[in-house]
């Protein structure tokens, strides 16, 4: 059974309640969310474009601006190096559309997941030097790839990098040193030696300071640049950063721009999934962000980013519909995957693991990752799926994880035995020598620092508040609180005593939940999806004579012929 636990963080709220201009209503979710700095709690409850940092805080930014421009006043030509997930396409169309405000000698490549692996490949250094790249700009990637950024130098390359992934660190006695790749300047929040005030960015975050950066020192437009933060807040959502602090603000302001947009890409994109709704958070992550993703598992991220590009529309419908289909073969294949994997784990009992390590022979490669994401969601253990790659004898992978478990942290010290390895500590990518795979295993196990606690599923509630107090404009007061996200998710709240007055199961596949629910002579409709064992489990306590229920919910609205009334949307019952 789900543990519920409220909130008791009474010293958060003391300080948070100190703070003028915010309510108490605010005061309390914040405190929950540990969000208690004065001026993290003002850009939270009016975020604005003023509130975003100075980008010369960032190391090396005055380097990388320096770089930059001696390339634009030499006429060099300047290649970007992406990555094929969003938030790599999201850096790479950012750095584009940026510098092509000021010039146009610029051009970029993406690595082939299969071919060329994460990150910088020796083939995408060889054909930069080839063409006469004079100026590199890494986004999303970089921090770990030592040789290539060597090489890159060796053939007298300049080298940007612009990454947020973790940094490499050497343990000397009571020292904690950090080893980078010896680029000419070197963009990430999360160096040791970082003084900038927010640490979480993307890469396309990053990739934006670095535009900022330019913009301020050769007098652009600032409208135009601030309309990069469209492709910004897809990469924000995708790559499931905490949605405070900078992050907040490029996700509103992305998305009131996205909402009016004059790009075809993204006009198109939009179009092509029929949405007709106002675009939110939702729709970068459930939506727009799997159909640029299936470019890179199963095609070329290259198509997402062209299409971002174009400015015809119908051609970059064409590049839309493309991205759909390969986006529907994504599902198919995922889910014969993911039948695959939890057949495994049942088969030989890896859910008895702390740690889940999953070979599965017959699932795509480009799948690991959405795979290894579902059966975390399932079981609640950190996971690894690994399939064959292009190499004989190499597995290739990714991994998932839980809050009690850094993922990168724990792989770190067996990393010198892997083929490859990257990540931060929700996610990882890494390939291993098949030999390896048991003692990798074993390994991570043996070396769990997990509990058993640490697996159960637990709702933290922010407040117990009586059903029969709630309003519409209850409701309609949380939405100043979007977008939801990490570190800062939907407020949640709990009731007991909860008597149900009508059951019913509807929807095409009779999946969802509804229910009318009374106290106090006061009754409020609420819904929950996925339901049926639910349904079953209040009707078995119905026929028992048992008609009151303990809830736990998120006060939405639901909209029906243009009238808006309180919806509740149950998380969880008992």
């Amino acid at each position: 059974m789900t543990k519920w636990f409220i909130y008791n963080k009474k010293g958060n709220l003391k300080n948070n309640l100190k703070i003028k201009g915010i309510s108490k209503l605010e005061a309390l979710l914040l405190a929950n969310r540990d969000i208690v700095d004065k001026e993290v709690v003002e850009m939270f409850i009016n975020p604005s474009l003023d509130k975003l940092h100075d980008p010369f805080l960032l190391n090396d930014m005055n380097k990388a601006k320096d770089l930059l421009l001696y390339a634009i006043e030499n006429n060099q030509k300047i290649r970007i190096f992406g990555d094929y997930d969003q938030d790599g396409i999201s850096s790479v169309i950012t750095l584009l559309d940026g510098i092509l405000y000021f010039y146009d000698n610029i051009d970029f490549d993406i690595p082939d997941r299969v071919s060329d692996g994460y990150g910088v490949s020796k083939r995408m250094v060889q054909k930069a030097y080839d063409d006469d790249v004079k100026l590199v700009i890494t986004c999303d990637n970089g921090i770990s790839a030592f040789d290539e950024i060597q090489l890159l130098k060796e053939k007298g390359i300049s080298v940007i990098l612009t990454d947020h992934h973790q940094i490499k660190k050497e343990e000397k006695g009571e020292w904690i040193n950090q080893v980078l790749p010896e680029a000419d300047a070197i963009i990430n929040p999360k160096r040791l030696d970082s003084t900038y005030p927010f640490s979480d960015l993307c890469g396309a975050g990053v990739a934006f300071k670095l535009i900022q950066a330019l913009f301020i020192s050769l007098g652009g437009e600032f409208e135009y640049l601030y309309s990069l933060l469209e492709y910004v807040a897809m990469g924000t959502v995708c790559d499931v950063v905490d949605l405070v602090d900078e992050n907040r603000i490029f996700v509103i302001e992305g998305l009131k721009r996205m909402n009016n947009t004059s790009k075809a890409g993204i006009k198109a994109i939009i179009n092509e999934n029929s949405w007709n709704k106002e675009i939110d958070s939702y729709t970068l992550g459930f939506v727009i962000g799997p159909c640029m993703n299936a470019t890179g598992r199963l095609s070329s991220a290259k198509f997402a980013v062209e299409m971002l590009l174009e400015d015809d529309y119908d051609k970059a419908l064409e590049y839309a519909r493309n991205l759909v289909d390969l986006n529907n073969e994504r599902k198919l294949l995922t889910q014969n995957g993911l039948d695959e994997a939890l057949d495994l784990i049942e088969e030989n009992k890896l859910y008895k693991n702390d740690i889940l390590v999953v070979y599965c022979p017959k699932i795509e490669e480009s799948i690991c990752g959405i795979a290894a994401g579902r059966i975390k969601e399932k079981y609640n253990k950190p996971t690894i799926v690994l399939s064959n790659s292009s190499k004989e004898g190499i597995l290739k992978g990714s991994g998932r994880s839980i809050e009690a478990y850094n993922i990168h942290k724990e792989i770190v010290p067996y990393s010198q035995k892997l083929e490859s390895f990257g990540g931060h500590p929700m996610a990882c990518g890494l390939s291993i020598k098949k030999e390896l795979l048991d003692d990798f295993n074993k390994f991570l196990n043996e070396n769990s620092p997990l509990k058993k606690t640490d697996f159960e599923k637990i709702i933290n509630i922010d407040y117990k508040i009586d059903i029969s107090k709630l309003s519409l404009e209850f409701a309609e007061s949380l939405i100043h609180l979007k977008p939801f996200g990490k570190k800062n998710p939907k407020p949640i709240f709990a009731d007991k005593n909860v008597n149900i007055k009508r059951l019913e199961m509807i929807g095409k596949d009779k999946e969802t939940m509804k229910l009318v629910l009374e106290k106090n002579n006061v009754t409020v409709n609420a819904i929950k999806f996925k339901a049926l064992e639910d349904y079953k489990y209040l009707k078995e306590n119905q026929k028992s004579g048992v008609k009151k229920i303990d809830i736990v919910y998120y006060p939405d609205i639901n909209e029906f012929r243009g009238e808006k009334t309180l919806q509740l949307r149950i998380i969880d019952l008992r």
